[in-house]
């Protein structure tokens, strides 16, 4: 019954935000899954799996805190770039570095009408800004937790946002093993208690790990468990994330990949766990096998989908998309044969009603050195550096809070071709009416299920407030219905 009432107060609390206006609905975690909670009372919410794209156009290498712009500051290269996710079939994209104080209002409402969901790294390379690996003690202060408390209300507004990653592969080798664990968990211990005091959900935290197959269960096992048992326990990974590149198109398979281990090792997680990177370039052109045959294949019931890297044509040649310097946009063969593997991916229906209850691991740190004697696995965190408790407390003070709002167009003025040379007619991003309650200029015809009215709106017209049939009278009686349960 705990568990159920749990689940209740979640799909509540995001139908209160719908109702408030926003639009897609903000995904939940419950045990090992993500939830997608359903705007129609009457159903159930179901599991959402991931099937993403990493997307960085520019690289990392191309942010400067000092710049007025960043990877998602420009609503014509989101325009653009949401068409071609859409073209893809990809739900979910992957943003590793942002700044917190460039608006991006446009961008993520253009991702959100898109039926894009958006990861958000809260670090960037530059000084003070992450966590170094080298010297996790002195670099975890007052000036890079405010930083990542300014990128959470950047983004906390945005329904789309699906979470934070708290690192990205910071644990890579035996030094860094040894000393930054705690660290990370006194990290996302920080974020979680800022978000709980400063933001309207609860929005989930976690770790992306890096490809090290020697660390892979330590590190896993130091974030899946609860110190002391504790189920309350905010330091503990809401997802965790493994960026993955064992399986090489053309010259790799379940076996060779170790698709078997994974799925070992990741059999008893007590939260989501996803690729947050994968797809090896070792052979061109990558036919993306994996995703069909691995990861929505014979890992489907212990992973939650994952995000292919990456979306535009880098200095290491991952890209499935090739971006000119005057901002058009070509598909690369890549692109076709992901799409393709997107499309014939078996992802199954799984509804809330059928997620488990979580169980509790309670942290062990014998159990995580026999894996690794180098990982410290050591459950004594760090504490709060001074003046951040008041951050904690009573916000950074950001006036950069993200927030839904009207479309200037579904289309872009960039041109986009498909990987045989051929240009796009109409490159106007596809916007499903249910994400319509918000007030976003949609031009999409609205069919008679996702209005009031079964009038369509005329090309250009704005959808204001639009709500699901009957969303009030639902509305009413699933409030009181839980409210009761309650």
């Amino acid at each position: 019954m705990t568990f159920l009432k749990s689940a209740l107060q979640g799909l509540l609390a995001s139908l209160l935000l719908a109702r408030a206006g926003q639009a897609m609905m903000p995904i939940e975690v419950v045990g090992k899954r993500f939830v997608q909670p359903s705007y129609h009372v009457e159903d159930d919410g179901e599991v959402f799996f991931i099937k993403g794209i990493d997307y960085q156009p520019g690289g990392s290498s191309a942010y400067s805190d000092d710049s007025k712009t960043d990877v998602l500051s420009d609503a014509e290269a989101c325009l653009r770039d949401a068409f071609s996710i859409q073209q893809l079939g990809a739900n979910t994209i992957r943003i590793y570095t942002i700044n917190p104080a460039i608006n991006h209002d446009q961008c993520m409402s253009i991702f959100d009408a898109a039926g894009i969901y958006v990861l958000v790294d809260v670090n960037s390379p530059l000084y003070n800004e992450s966590l170094n690996r080298d010297d996790p003690d002195s670099s975890y202060n007052y000036w890079y937790m405010e930083r990542v408390f300014k990128v959470i209300d950047a983004f906390k507004g945005y329904p789309n946002l699906l979470g934070f990653i708290s690192g990205n592969e910071v644990i890579n080798d035996g030094p860094s093993a040894k000393s930054v664990p705690k660290y990370l968990r006194a990290v996302q211990r920080d974020m979680k208690q800022y978000i709980a005091n400063n933001a309207d959900r609860k929005i989930p935290v976690g770790y992306s790990a890096a490809d090290v197959v020697s660390l892979r269960a330590a590190t896993w096992e130091y974030f899946n468990c609860n110190i002391d048992g504790d189920k309350d326990d905010i330091s503990k990974a809401d997802f965790f994330g493994l960026n993955s590149y064992e399986w090489c198109s053309g010259s790799s398979d379940w076996q060779s990949a170790a698709y078997g281990q994974v799925n070992s090792t990741f059999q008893d997680a007590t939260i989501p766990v996803f690729f947050s990177e994968y797809g090896c370039n070792k052979n061109s052109p990558r036919t993306f096998d994996e995703v069909t045959d691995g990861v929505f294949g014979g890992l489907v019931d212990t992973l939650s989908g994952g995000l292919v890297y990456e979306y535009s044509e880098e200095a290491a040649n991952y890209g499935l998309v090739d971006i000119s310097s005057d901002g058009d946009l070509k598909m690369d063969d890549d692109f076709d044969n992901l799409k393709a593997r997107y499309a014939n991916a078996s992802i199954p229906d799984i509804s809330l009603q059928d997620v488990s209850d979580p169980a509790i691991i309670t942290c062990n740190a014998k159990n995580i050195t026999a894996l690794d004697s180098s990982f410290g696995a050591n459950f004594s965190l760090p504490e709060v550096p001074g003046g951040i408790p008041q951050l904690i407390q009573y916000g950074v003070n950001n006036s950069n809070i993200g927030k839904i709002v009207p479309l200037q167009g579904k289309a872009t003025n960039y041109t986009i071709e498909n990987s045989n040379g051929s240009s796009f007619s109409d490159v106007s991003i596809s916007i499903n009416p249910t994400y319509s309650i918000s007030s976003l200029d949609t031009t999409a015809t609205v069919s008679s299920s996702a209005s009031s009215s079964s009038s369509s709106k005329s090309k250009g017209a704005a959808i204001v407030g639009a709500q699901p049939a009957s969303y009030g009278t639902l509305f009413a009686a699933f409030t009181f219905g839980a409210l009761a349960l309650l």
